[in-house]
């Protein structure tokens, strides 16, 4: 998978999802094909429908500090650079990588992750695309990530 890195312009409305994550099950959906995208071979889901609370672990790649930065911004992605990638047969899972801006802002996002070679882990919270925090998280000793959604709005489960 590519790094992590904001779409073109002449990209942005081509690829623009017409999708909604409307239930829980997509929305995990989702989360798993980002672990796949990353080349996770374990991947683990706890969640709880009632309270709305989602988390999957993966021992995937990870994500550098420079990719951390940018996700969950809108048109940020590793799925793809050019148009051309569309057209491109299973070389990835998810869908274009604006998952977590999405879920973002329904929900209270935390990402924790480690990248493969990389001495230090970081944590990242977002709230509507909006970073409120960003920073060094040595709690993570093992390589992959970690996305945990808290009360995700009855909004997105409903319809």
């Amino acid at each position: 998978m590519g790094s992590i890195k904001p779409l073109p312009e002449a990209v942005r409305a081509t690829v623009r999802s017409a999708s909604i994550l409307f239930d829980l099950t997509r929305v995990v959906e989702e989360l798993i094909f980002n672990s796949l995208d990353a080349d996770a071979s374990k991947v683990s889901v706890f969640l709880s429908a009632g309270s709305g609370y989602v988390k999957v672990v993966d021992d995937g790649s990870g994500i550098s500090r420079d990719g951390l930065v940018l996700l969950g911004e809108r048109y940020v992605t590793s799925k793809l650079s050019h148009l051309s990638d569309l057209d491109a047969a299973g070389s990835s899972f998810g869908f274009r990588g604006e998952t977590l801006a999405s879920i973002s802002d329904v929900a209270s996002v935390e990402i924790v992750t480690k990248a493969y070679g990389r001495p230090n882990g970081y944590r990242k919270v977002i709230k509507g695309s909006k970073c409120l925090y960003l920073g060094i998280d040595d709690d993570r000793e093992d390589v992959g990530t970690t996305d945990v959604f808290a009360s995700l709005s009855q909004k997105l489960l409903v319809f």
